[in-house]
C-alpha cells in the first residue's frame, strides 16, 4: 500500500512539473520555428509591387503580375475627427498622434499646454490630435464628446478601447493621416504618458544619420527631405517572443511560430516620414493583423522594404532627471505618469532651450 502511495505522489510531482514547464513555455521553444531561414507571414507576393500600385491607383497591365484582393482595411468608424486646418505649404509641417487611453484626461491637458502645443513654433506648422477607441461606459463618452467639442483635437473610432486593440489605434490613425492629413511632411507618433522635445524632434529629422551631437536645425531642403526618404526611426529592438503563458506579452506558437520577430520600433514614440507612411498604410492592407503595434509595424516595414532607424534618444525607459542638461539631447521618454511633473520639467527644459 505505501509503495502505491508513493508512486502515486510520483506521478502527481510530474505531472505537476511538466504543467510548471508548460506555462513557463519551455515546451514552445523546442518547436519554434528558425526565423532566419524559414520566415513567412501572410499574405505571401511581391507586397512592394502592390503597393506601388496602389498609390499610383492603377491595375497592372501585365498579365502575369497577380495582384490579390487586400485582407486588412480596419474599417472601425470615426466618431470625432479633428480637421488638418490651417497648414501653410511653405513651412514645414508636422503632425502629432497620440495614443492615448480614454480616462486619460488630466494628461491629455498637460500635453496641450507643453510638447503638444500647436503654436510652439512661428515657422513650423504643427497639428496635435489624440486616439482614442471607445467604451461601453455611457457617461465616459459623453464626457469624450465633450471634451472633442472643446479642443477639436480628439480622433475616437468605435473599437473598443483596451491594450490589446492599440494595433487597431495605430492603423486607425493612419488611416485617418490618409483621409484628411497626408500632406504633411513628418508624423511623430507617441503615448500619453511620455516626455517630447519637438525642438529635437525638427533637429532629428532634419539630418537622423547627424543626430545628436551633429545635427543642425531645419533647412531649405525639408520639404524634399520629406518627399523622398522613407524614414521610420525610434528606438529599434531586435528580440524574440515570449512563450511564458502568464505573461502580458504571452505569443503561441499559433500565432507566431518563430524563435525571433523582425526587427521593430518600440511604439512609444515613433516618426515617420510622409511616404513611409503611405507605404506602412498600403502594405498594411496585405498583412495579416497581429495584436502588438509595434511587432505589427515591424512586420509591416519588413514586407514593404522599409528600412529602420535606430535613435538611442528615444527612451522607452526613463533616464534619470537631473536638471535640463540631462535630457537635451532626449527626443522623447516613456515614464511621464504624473501630469505636474511632465509640465514642470518641460517647462525647465523649455527655459534652458532644450524642448
Amino acid at each position: 500500500m505505501l509503495k502505491k502511495s508513493n508512486r502515486f505522489y510520483k506521478y502527481v510531482a510530474v505531472i505537476a512539473g511538466l504543467l510548471i514547464l508548460d506555462i513557463l513555455g519551455v515546451f514552445a521553444y523546442f518547436f519554434e520555428l528558425d526565423y532566419e531561414k524559414l520566415f513567412r507571414y501572410p499574405i505571401e507576393g511581391d507586397i512592394v509591387s502592390y503597393v506601388r500600385a496602389r498609390k499610383q491607383n492603377i491595375k497592372a497591365k501585365d498579365e502575369t503580375f497577380q495582384m490579390p484582393q487586400p485582407i486588412n482595411y480596419y474599417n472601425f468608424t470615426f466618431i470625432h475627427q479633428r480637421k488638418c486646418d490651417g497648414v501653410v505649404e511653405s513651412r514645414p509641417q508636422l503632425i502629432i498622434l497620440v495614443k492615448s487611453a480614454l480616462l486619460n484626461i488630466q494628461k491629455r491637458d498637460a500635453i496641450r499646454r507643453t510638447w503638444g502645443f500647436e503654436q510652439r513654433f512661428s515657422d513650423v506648422n504643427i497639428r496635435r490630435a489624440f486616439i482614442l477607441g471607445a467604451s461601453l461606459d455611457q457617461q465616459l463618452m459623453e464626457d469624450i464628446a465633450s471634451e472633442a467639442h472643446q479642443y477639436r483635437d480628439i480622433i475616437q473610432a468605435d473599437f473598443i478601447d483596451s491594450y490589446y486593440n492599440n494595433t487597431i489605434k495605430t492603423m486607425m490613425a493612419i488611416r485617418w493621416v490618409m483621409d484628411h492629413c497626408h500632406r504633411a511632411h513628418y508624423y511623430l507618433f507617441v503615448d500619453d504618458d511620455y516626455y517630447v522635445s519637438l525642438k529635437n524632434v525638427l533637429r532629428f529629422v532634419a539630418y537622423p544619420a547627424l543626430y545628436p551631437e551633429n545635427a543642425m536645425t531645419l533647412n531649405s531642403r525639408w520639404e524634399y527631405k520629406a518627399q523622398n526618404e522613407r524614414l521610420f526611426a525610434g528606438f529599434v529592438f531586435r528580440s524574440r517572443p515570449l512563450r511564458q503563458k502568464f505573461s502580458k506579452w504571452y505569443v503561441s506558437l499559433k500565432e507566431y511560430p518563430y524563435n525571433k520577430w523582425p526587427p521593430y520600433v518600440t511604439a512609444g514614440a515613433f516618426v515617420l516620414s510622409r511616404d513611409a507612411l503611405v507605404n506602412l498604410y498600403y502594405a498594411s492592407q496585405y498583412t495579416k493583423h497581429f495584436r502588438f503595434d509595434d511587432i505589427y509595424l515591424g512586420l509591416v516595414a519588413l514586407k514593404a522594404n522599409i528600412p529602420l532607424t535606430h535613435c538611442g534618444q528615444f527612451y522607452f525607459r526613463r533616464p534619470p532627471y537631473n536638471g535640463p542638461k540631462s535630457y537635451r539631447f532626449i527626443v522623447a521618454s516613456h515614464g511621464f505618469n504624473e501630469p505636474l511633473e511632465l509640465e514642470r520639467i518641460w517647462n525647465e527644459c523649455r527655459s534652458a532651450n532644450y524642448a
